[in-house]
């Protein structure tokens, strides 16, 4: 039998606070504290459960002896408390993008292995059962040799408004499909092209829009599109599609997951039934999915499906992307550090 792993959340924003959640619920974790630099939203999460909360994630990694932290804060805020975190000794689940730029991936990495720890990066969409299928599928040559991929995530307006300051649509939802592309391709990345459009945001000074070609060493090539400007009357809370042409057939996902639609006098929507929804008062789906083989992996010292390597993959190539767009022509991307 296992003993319970004692674990921590850095940042508990929307999804820190989901991953506090699931660590409550799980047989072998038992949260016992939280971090975020906003005291009055720690104040309002140990309010309702029994941990301890800080405001300086040190102060968390010196007192609470963790076992493993889930670090969840801004997508540029990750490097000092992944360093932190592996000085500590502790096993560290990162929330994607793992970082902004490739520097950091290689920081983290060296510091992790040196650590002798744990490290995962939340690449969800590896835990997702419509996208795992595809890439089984994929992966056991349903469809032949892999000739094109096409995937599009596009998101509400009101995303935008709330990250734009902190990251880019290319990092905020770009990343997912980056990395399962390149899961699927199973190959590296030769070369990207990209274009950007900024109009809605530009006050922001941020992208609306992404559309980018990928080409891999293995000759396939994959179509990217990501978006976060959807109008707020959008019914759904996400446009995802994915597609993989193969020599021998095809795959079509439908990442939307708007399976369920309610309509009321007062208001419409499509509640989340994939991600964490809540049945019987316990969480459920892709993201307890991601943090169980997590604590899978620290409990029986088995690698985790999305290493720190794979993590700097997709940067390495949302950093081509973004490059192509600056520089009005292809970027080729050499993979000799991984």
């Amino acid at each position: 039998m296992y003993r319970k792993l004692r674990a921590g959340v850095i940042g508990i924003g929307t999804f820190g606070s989901l991953h506090a959640k699931v660590y409550t619920e799980l047989e072998f974790t038992e949260l016992v504290a939280v971090a975020d630099i906003q005291a009055d939203r720690v104040q309002q999460f140990v309010s309702g459960y029994r941990v301890e909360g800080y405001t300086d994630y040190n102060e968390l990694l010196e007192k609470e002896n963790l076992d493993i932290v889930s670090i969840c804060t801004s997508d540029e805020l990750h490097l000092k408390p992944v360093l932190a975190a592996a000085r500590a000794g502790v096993n560290i689940l990162v929330e994607k993008p793992m970082a902004v730029n490739v520097s950091d991936c290689d920081t983290m990495i060296q510091a992790t292995e040196d650590a002798k720890v744990k490290f995962m990066v939340g690449q969800i969409l590896r835990f997702d059962p419509r996208y795992y299928a595809a890439w089984q599928a994929i992966a056991n040559g349903k469809i032949g040799s892999p000739v094109h991929f096409f995937a599009r995530r596009n998101n509400l307006l009101r995303s935008a408004t709330h990250l734009g300051k902190h990251t880019s649509v290319l990092f905020f939802l770009g990343i997912h499909d980056i990395d399962f592309i390149c899961w699927c391709a199973g190959s590296k990345v030769q070369r990207v092209y990209a274009e950007s459009v900024t109009r809605v945001l530009k006050d922001m000074n941020t992208a609306d829009t992404y559309l980018a070609l990928i080409k891999f060493q293995n000759g396939a090539i994959a179509s990217l599109e990501v978006s976060w400007i959807l109008p707020m009357s959008f019914s759904g809370r996400l446009d995802a599609r994915f597609e993989a042409m193969g020599t021998d057939g095809v795959i079509f996902v439908d990442g939307s997951g708007q399976s369920v639609e309610i309509y009321s006098k007062d208001e419409s929507g499509c509640p989340d039934v994939m991600y964490a929804p809540e049945i019987y008062g316990k969480y459920t789906g892709i993201l307890r999915n991601e943090i169980m083989h997590f604590v899978e992996c620290v409990q029986k010292d088995k690698t985790p499906v999305v290493t720190g390597y794979d993590g700097k993959a997709a940067v390495e190539v949302a950093c081509a992307i973004a490059e192509s767009v600056e520089n009005e022509k292809p970027v080729y991307i050499n993979f000799s550090r991984t």
